[in-house]
């Protein structure tokens, strides 16, 4: 984001976002389709011949699933909501990748009858479970082995997936019980691929690459049993700079991420599959909040908006940092608490943040929301959803 002629403006085409706020009724998450065009465009160039599905749990607005779809992208979705989302917006079953850690039995049901591209199983039980559907259906359910390497990629605990006490993935001590479950059920089950998946938000790679490494060597001795075998995911994660804008260093992690899984993978010979989300989306989005009051205390000056943790919990969840800047630019600055209307001391985007001076009934714009913000967004306390627009 920029200021133009002292207004905010987003995205490669520089798009005014004030002028969205002319028959402003509450919160608006703000989506620039063209950035998502761009960020997309320079994935699939430096993951060159990887098959990319979007993990839709970052961000499941129709308009911006469609804009990915005609990028080229397929569909990561974890539940039978999205999937059905997924097929709304123009994917079709062969798009589709199904994750996830819970599916049920219907789920499961539903996803042999579409005959979806792929399910990554996640546990034993799961395994068996879609084993004996598939079998009582006269399907063949095609899966992938999500393993779990037991490796620290050094991001917020809430969000890494590839460690032995996760929930996610299968730890690499189970294969000779999956080996047998699968021979079990071989009339009803194909093993497709090997699936991996660390986390969200890596920037740097020590342990990706040993994870790569680690599954590779697993890879080669299950296709020894299996030949069916031809698929690699090596998930998604590749994170953003949240705290200024790097979109140059970002490009620069991109290149660094894709030399090390094609060079790590390439003698495979295999499909292989990516499933990003955030690096997508996360700077195309902002959400839009206006200022209702602003309340000084002995203590603090308290920016008191219409939109909070309701509409943006990752502050609150993670202590996640989002830049916020006011639609307006201003000389004058202060420093600011920036907190929600919900009745919880958590409710807040900012703490002690230096700002253009805020007064109230401006807006503020907080930015890299494209990814897990709406998506996260709760009615808590009765309080409305906001309005999404692409542009």
């Amino acid at each position: 984001m920029e200021y133009i002629n002292n207004e905010l403006h987003i995205g490669p085409n520089k798009k005014n976002l004030k002028s969205l706020t002319a028959n402003y009724m509450r919160p608006i998450y703000v989506y620039d389709l063209d950035f998502i065009r761009m960020r997309f465009k320079a994935m699939a160039a430096a993951l060159q011949n990887v098959r990319i599905f979007y993990a839709m749990k970052a961000n499941s607005n129709p308009e911006v699933l469609a804009c990915l779809k005609e990028c080229g992208a397929g569909a990561d979705v974890v539940s039978l909501g999205e999937i059905k989302r997924a097929l709304e917006s123009g994917f079709t079953p062969a798009d589709i990748v199904y994750s996830g850690v819970g599916k049920t039995r219907h789920e499961i049901t539903e996803a042999l009858k579409l005959e979806i591209y792929q399910i990554n199983v996640e546990s034993l039980p799961e395994l068996e479970r879609i084993g004996e559907i598939a079998k009582a259906m006269g399907k063949k359910a095609s899966i992938a082995l999500r393993l779990n390497p037991d490796i620290d990629i050094k991001t917020h605990p809430y969000i890494a997936t590839g460690l032995r006490d996760n929930k996610f993935g299968m730890e690499l001590s189970l294969i000779p019980e999956l080996i047998a479950c699968l021979k079990k059920y071989a009339s009803s089950l194909e093993l497709v691929g090997v699936s991996l998946h660390l986390g969200s938000q890596m920037l740097e790679f020590d342990g990706y690459q040993e994870a790569l490494e680690r599954l590779k060597n697993v890879y080669h001795s299950l296709k020894q049993e299996f030949s069916t075998l031809r698929r690699f995911d090596f998930g998604g994660g590749l994170g953003i700079i949240y705290e200024r804008s790097e979109l140059d260093k970002e490009q620069s992690l991109l290149q660094e991420y894709a030399k090390i899984t094609l060079n790590s993978l390439k003698e495979l010979n295999c499909e292989l599959q990516s499933e990003p989300g955030r690096w997508l989306l996360a700077h195309a989005g902002v959400l839009i909040t206006q200022v209702q009051y602003v309340k000084k205390t002995s203590e603090k000056t308290f920016v008191i908006v219409d939109s909070g943790m309701n509409h943006l919990v990752r502050p609150s969840l993670y202590e996640a940092y989002h830049t916020i800047l006011p639609l307006d630019k201003k000389s004058h600055e202060g420093v600011y608490d920036i907190v929600g209307p919900i009745c919880e001391s958590s409710d807040f985007f900012a703490k002690d943040r230096k700002l253009p001076e805020v007064k109230e009934g401006d807006f503020l714009a907080i930015a890299d929301a494209g990814a897990y913000g709406y998506s996260m967004a709760s009615t808590y306390n009765q309080q409305e959803l906001p309005l999404e627009i692409c542009i």
